[in-house]
């Protein structure tokens, strides 16, 4: 896991925007492929939800794959993504260790 790039995948205002929809993604795909347990989502789902075209959707997805927090799978004609559970979970537990009260002690982990 890379926290970075993960921070850096976040912090544009759309991707956060498409990733947090994920997040929330249980059984509200529109996609046949998709079972209404899984919390997926094609990019169809996306665009309907979201004021963007459909390839800077794809763009802003393939940047949350590439770090890592988002996984694709091929399902048909469909590309189908869902958070990356264990990225995810480990980002979580980095985010925890940076907000306890010990500034000093993870700044000299972390080397900063």
């Amino acid at each position: 896991m890379d926290p970075v790039a993960i921070f850096r995948a976040l912090g544009q205002q759309s991707r956060y925007a498409l990733f947090i929809d994920l997040l929330r993604a249980n059984g509200t795909s529109c996609c046949a492929e998709i079972a209404p347990e899984e919390s997926a989502c094609c990019v169809i789902d996306f665009t309907q939800r979201h004021r963007l075209a459909q390839s800077t959707i794809s763009h802003h997805l393939q940047v949350l794959v590439d770090a890592q927090l988002v996984e694709v799978e091929r399902r048909g004609t469909y590309q189908v993504y869902q958070v990356n559970q264990e990225t995810w979970t480990a980002f979580q537990r980095h985010v925890a260790v940076l907000t306890q009260d010990q500034p000093m002690a993870i700044g000299r982990r972390l080397q900063l």
